[in-house]
């Protein structure tokens, strides 16, 4: 998905510019995103941590990473509690806690 990300540098404030492939970090690089560029032939990642980001814009926003399905988290959430509870009422006592 082609961007332009619109971000503060760190050490001066002043608000810089990348264009390229939207990517998201992982693991060790989980707070950052960046963009994936191709000059002369070499592909080149900038990540920059997200916490910079002012602005991201696209005309073509994949909305299911982004988007929050509040009724998908309402049933996991309801799930895990249920599943919590028949655990409870199994342990002796009908507690979680007993001696």
């Amino acid at each position: 998905m082609q961007v332009v990300i619109d971000y503060f540098e760190t050490g001066t404030k002043e608000v810089k510019q990348l264009t390229g492939e939207l990517f998201f970090g992982d693991a060790l690089f989980s707070d950052y995103l960046g963009v994936k560029t191709n000059t002369g032939g070499d592909d080149y990642y900038t990540l920059i941590p997200q916490a910079t980001v002012v602005k991201i814009r696209t005309p073509n926003l994949d909305e299911e990473l982004y988007m929050v399905n509040t009724e998908s988290i309402k049933r996991s959430k309801q799930i895990a509690l249920r599943n919590m509870s028949r655990e409870m009422d199994r342990g002796e006592g009908g507690g979680a806690f007993h001696g």
